[in-house]
Order: structure tokens, then C-alpha cells, then sequence
């Protein structure tokens, strides 16, 4: 376990890209067609990712264990968690991506089927945690351990880390998920809400806000999925370029908010403790 800690300190950033790498791996593996006989393609997708996601979550809090690194990383007593309120733009944003739609008669839920919402509310549990845990809790962590001990530096250990996370999503158009214009715009707006998610972080010195409003705004945006008679499950995803221009613009805000919260986030001491 040393040579471990002893390669993490030394190569942090080889570190990271192959955290990520082979978690992206690990949950882009399908077979879902495998479990079709006990149930409907859409709930085997769910909890295929459910399964993956989930997976790979735990192995990597395992992981930061090991490394000495879960106090870094967001997993720390509530006794300590500071300035939590910091995260209430994801309500708002959670609100306008769709989370009143089941209510306003814009949607009708599909109530009909309860093991496809459940596996549903999971599945997009299982990306907030997912995502969080491995670019907010483990990247960050790992980085700042190596370059946190200027504001400078934190700040652009916060943007680049979460570029990364914008692009990632790549694997959406090269997985035939999303057109180019579609991921584009995901990739502008994914590395807004990572430098917001970031910010949080680092301020509440806790991680559980950021998985649980990352997973609110997932499942928000996708109740089209559960409702009557909805076909949109596994359509490739598209956008005008009027709504992704809108989208980018909406969404920008939470850059400009992630950066000032940044402003006050203490430097990282070398046991990198999130303590104030």
C-alpha cells in the first residue's frame, strides 16, 4: 500500500486519468440483454447502470480509504460540514430541467409500473455518486494533495479537473447517445456545473450535498423516461442550436458562482485536511 501512496503523491495526474479512464470502462460495459427475460429492456438498462455505477463507486471510496484520503475527498462527520446552504442554485436549476413537470400536468408518470420508477430514482442516485466521487471526491483530492497550496493553484485544479469532466462526456457522441451539437453543449454546461459542484465541496467540507443535488437535477431532467406511453428512452439525444445556446447561457452562471465561492476556500495543508 505504500507503493501506492508513494506512486499517487509522485503521479497524480497519471493517477487520475486512469481513475477515470477505467471507471468509464467498468460502466460502459453492457448486457443488459442478459436480464431481459426477468424484465422490460428499459428496467435492465436501469439496473445495469444501477449495478456499474454502483460498483465502481464503492471500489473507489475503498480506494480513498486506503489512500488516507476519504477526509479529503467530502466523506467527513456531519459535526463538521460547513456552509451547506451554499449549494441552493441546484434547486432552481433542478426546477427549470424539469423537476415540476410530473406535477403541472406537463407529464403524467407512469404510476403503473413502481419497479421501473424505483430502478429509475436509483439509477440517477447512482450518477450522482458515481461522477462525484470519482471527479469531485477522488480527482480533486488527489490533485489538490499535490497543487492545493495556493488559491492559484486550487483554482486551476478546480477548472481543469472539471474541463476533463465536461469532455468526458464525449463518450455520449461516441456512443451514438447524443449528436455533436447535443454533446457540445453538455460539454460546456457538465464543466459549469463541476466547477459549481467543486466549490461546494471544498466550502462545506462535505461531498453528500453535491452527490444528492447532482442526482436531483439528473432525475429531474429525465421524467419524460417513467411517463405514459414515453418513447424517449434510448433515443439519441438532440438539440437546436437556438436551445443549446440557451442551455450554455443559463448554465453559465454557475461557473461565474463556483469561481467566487473558490475566492474563500482556504489552501490545502500538506495532510490535506479539509478543516478550516
Amino acid at each position: 500500500m505504500n507503493k501506492l501512496k508513494n506512486f499517487v503523491n509522485e503521479h497524480p495526474v497519471i493517477t487520475v486519468i486512469a481513475l477515470i479512464l477505467l471507471s468509464t470502462v467498468l460502466t460502459e460495459i453492457r448486457f443488459e440483454d442478459k436480464l431481459t427475460d426477468l424484465m422490460d429492456f428499459q428496467s435492465a438498462s436501469y439496473l445495469v447502470g444501477i449495478i456499474e455505477q454502483g460498483g465502481v463507486s464503492i471500489l473507489v471510496v475503498i480506494l480513498l480509504g486506503k489512500l488516507g484520503l476519504l477526509e479529503a475527498a467530502g466523506f467527513t462527520n456531519p459535526s463538521r460540514w460547513k456552509q451547506v446552504w451554499l449549494i441552493w442554485p441546484i434547486l432552481l436549476y433542478s426546477v427549470l430541467n424539469g423537476g415540476t413537470s410530473p406535477f403541472d400536468g406537463t407529464l403524467t408518470l407512469d404510476t403503473g409500473k413502481p419497479l421501473l420508477i424505483a430502478l429509475f430514482i436509483l439509477l440517477y442516485l447512482s450518477v450522482g455518486f458515481i461522477e462525484e466521487i470519482v471527479f469531485r471526491g477522488a480527482a480533486l483530492s488527489i490533485l489538490l494533495k499535490k497543487w492545493g497550496g495556493s488559491r492559484k493553484q486550487i483554482y486551476w485544479v478546480v477548472v481543469l479537473s472539471n474541463v476533463a469532466f465536461g469532455g468526458l462526456h464525449l463518450i455520449n457522441l461516441i456512443m451514438g447517445r447524443r449528436t455533436l451539437l447535443s454533446t457540445g453543449a453538455q460539454v460546456l454546461y457538465g464543466t459549469f456545473f463541476g466547477v459549481f459542484f467543486a466549490a461546494c465541496l471544498l466550502r462545506n467540507k462535505s461531498i453528500w450535498p453535491v452527490i444528492f443535488g447532482h442526482a436531483l437535477f439528473d432525475l429531474c431532467g429525465n421524467f419524460s423516461d417513467i411517463t405514459v406511453g414515453s418513447q424517449t428512452f434510448d433515443q439519441v439525444m438532440d438539440l437546436t442550436w437556438q436551445n443549446a445556446l440557451v442551455t450554455t447561457l443559463i448554465t453559465l452562471p454557475l461557473l461565474v458562482y463556483g469561481l467566487v465561492l473558490l475566492r474563500k476556500v482556504e489552501p490545502i495543508t500538506p495532510t490535506l485536511s479539509l478543516e478550516e
